[in-house]
This record gives C-alpha cells, sequence and structure tokens, in this order.
C-alpha cells in the first residue's frame, strides 16, 4: 500500500521555499501528500517551486484568526480520519498545536520548526511546545546552533536534526526579462537585498549606506511588507534623497529570481532582537538565496554567522552601522580578486553543503 503524507501549516507555504521542495522530493517518489494551508495570495509563486502533480492536494484555509483556526483543525480531524495518512507533518506551533488534537499514535509525526522565539510573551506557547513535542517522532530544525538551543530549551534531547534552507540542485530559474522601467539593471550594476520589508533588519541604515558608495552602483531592494514597512521606507529614502536607492513591493518570483540572478551581491542584516536573528548562519533564506546564485553576501555580525563564515567564507561581516555598510560595500566592489574569491566559494558551498539533496541525504530514513 502506498504511503500518505499529510502536511500542514498555518501561512501561506510559498514564503518557505524548503518546505516547497519537500512537498516536490515526497511527490517525486509518487506518494499521495495533501498540504493544508492558509490562503496562497500568489499561486503563480507557489507553482513557480512545486511542479503540478496528480498526488498533491491543496487545501487552502481563505478564513482568518479563530474562524480560520476553526476550518484549519476541521479539515486537519477530517483527513485524518478519511485520508488516514502513515505521515504528519507539521510546521511550526500553531500546526504542531493543531495536530496533537487529532494526533494518533500509529501515525509517524514529524515537527518542522522554522522559527522559535524564547521571548517571556510566548512563555505559554513554548511551555505547551515543550509538552507536545514528546509524542513527536522526530524534530527538524533550520540549522545546528538552533539545534543544540532546542534541546536545551525544549527538554528534546533525541530525535532532533537540522536541515538547512536551501535551494534544489535540480531548481531551475525561469526566463524573465526586466520591466522597460529596470532595463538598466540588465547592466548588473546593483546589489540585492532581497526579504520582508519589516522592522530589525537595518534596512534605514543599509539605505542610507548608499550615499558613501564609491561606485555608481544601484541598491535594489524587494520583498512582502508587514505593518505598512514599505511606506515607512519609501518616505525614509526620499526624504533623504537616496537616489541609488530601488524599491520594489510584492514582486513576483519570476521577477525576484532575475534580480537575484544578475546582482552583484546581496545583503542579509538582522538586529539579534530574538534567537532567530541571533543564529542565521547558514540558516537565513536571504544568505541561501545568495549562495544558491553564487554571489557574496554582505552579511550582519553575530557569533553564529562569523562561525559560519570562517567554515564557508562566502560572506563579509558588518556591523549595523551605516558607514561599516558602506565601507564593506566598497571593500566588495573594488577588490576584484577577493570578490572572485567569494564566488568560488559561494559556488563550492552551494554544491558540496547547501543543497536540498545534500540536507535531506541523512533525514530520507526518518522521512519514508
Amino acid at each position: 500500500m502506498k504511503k500518505k503524507f499529510l502536511i500542514s501549516i498555518w501561512s501561506d507555504p510559498s514564503n518557505y521555499i524548503n518546505l516547497l521542495f519537500l512537498i516536490n522530493h515526497i511527490v517525486r517518489k509518487k506518494i499521495k501528500v495533501i498540504l493544508v494551508c492558509q490562503k496562497i495570495e500568489r499561486k503563480e509563486d507557489f507553482y513557480y517551486f512545486v511542479k503540478k502533480s496528480n498526488y498533491l492536494k491543496v487545501i487552502e484555509v481563505k478564513q482568518k484568526n479563530k474562524i480560520g483556526y476553526l476550518f484549519f483543525y476541521k479539515y486537519k480531524f477530517n483527513l485524518i480520519k478519511k485520508f488516514k495518512p502513515d505521515t504528519l507533518i507539521s510546521i511550526n506551533f500553531i500546526s504542531l498545536f493543531f495536530s496533537s488534537l487529532i494526533y494518533k499514535k500509529k501515525i509517524k509525526w514529524i515537527y518542522y520548526n522554522f522559527d522559535f522565539n524564547l521571548a517571556k510573551k510566548l512563555n505559554l506557547h513554548n511551555l505547551l511546545e515543550k509538552k507536545i513535542v514528546r509524542s513527536v517522532n522526530y524534530v527538524f530544525l533550520p540549522s545546528n546552533s538552533r539545534v543544540s538551543i532546542y534541546k536545551k530549551e525544549f527538554n528534546k534531547k533525541n530525535n532532533i536534526y537540522p536541515i538547512h534552507n536551501c535551494f534544489s540542485k535540480y531548481f531551475n530559474v525561469k526566463k524573465y526579462k526586466f520591466p522597460k522601467k529596470y532595463k538598466f539593471l540588465d547592466k548588473r550594476r546593483y546589489l540585492v537585498r532581497l526579504g520582508s520589508f519589516y522592522n530589525f533588519h537595518y534596512l534605514e541604515e543599509l539605505a542610507y549606506s548608499t550615499k558613501f558608495w564609491k561606485k555608481d552602483y544601484y541598491l535594489v531592494m524587494a520583498g512582502k511588507s508587514y505593518d505598512n514597512y514599505f511606506s515607512k521606507l519609501s518616505n525614509y529614502v526620499k526624504n533623504n534623497k537616496l537616489k541609488k536607492v530601488i524599491l520594489l513591493e510584492n514582486i513576483s518570483y519570476k521577477f525576484w529570481f532575475k534580480l537575484l540572478m544578475n546582482a552583484k551581491a546581496g545583503f542579509a542584516l538582522y538586529q539579534p532582537i530574538n534567537i532567530s536573528h541571533k543564529l542565521m548562519g547558514g540558516t537565513s533564506q536571504k544568505l541561501n538565496n545568495y549562495i544558491f546564485a553564487n554571489i557574496p553576501s554582505i552579511v550582519s555580525k553575530s557569533k553564529d554567522t562569523i562561525k559560519f563564515n570562517k567554515n564557508y567564507n562566502t560572506s563579509i561581516i558588518t556591523d549595523g552601522d551605516y558607514k561599516q555598510i558602506a565601507e564593506k560595500t566598497n571593500y566588495i566592489l573594488k577588490n576584484k580578486k577577493n570578490y572572485q574569491s567569494k564566488v568560488i566559494r559561494n559556488k563550492q558551498a552551494f554544491l558540496k553543503t547547501f543543497n536540498f539533496e545534500e540536507q535531506i541525504k541523512d533525514l530520507e530514513k526518518l522521512i519514508f
């Protein structure tokens, strides 16, 4: 009898690239998968990664808040009874919590936590998680450093494994032409910062640093906006007359990957406000975008990123000060030998370690 997987996430799955590659990986084995998730805002982005297949069914919960939770639970409850999955994969806490209400011992249960937080306001949340994970067969986390902390804080000593947020070796970027307005970007004279527009990413400092860039390069920042941050940053750029900064909101993945593959280098900056932001070495989706594209990155300084960079030498480390960001940017643009060395190290990091196939290799027997 063929295996069946039920995967659930209380979010738009398009934001979780590793999850999309995992779905492809399972479906490629001709295993039936049902994905229960929040509404997918842009279907073309989801299917940019996930291949359409008769083995995959997607159930979207279009309701929000408490009503959405009820429907999320209802779909999962009915599927446990009717679909009868062999394996249950719960992504992040909300999915874990509702899965705990319907879980049956004969089902293999995997918890994939992309982003835990030890803030005091989440004490109840984390207490519940600590109790629930006792029943989980396996826990996956996006880095070795997060595994170490999770073991200690959630008292889960065994069957917990790292799987970094990486691109597949078989992922193909689709051809795309820049809109006429941005045709000048074909000259590759820009650096990118791809990811959410939100607080605690040194975005204002990064934008302001362009005033001190020695070379005639643009900074392109693109991604989804939260809490109206795109508008705030747009006003900041306008008020400070930052003419080298281009801001793009809610672009398609076609546009995203054209920007990525054409860029000179990329930024991945995090203020150390929580566990996630402190432990971004090899974990950050931004960083792994740049590793996939084989371009150097400028990343924020932390013990974790310093340790990562000592091992792989893919990046240049910076503080969050605009002057130092500008200094590091000028260095990477002026020093051709160092730049080419970083390009080679990023390519090696991707081919040898930071690709989905390498990451999933040791977990195959656990999942299947």
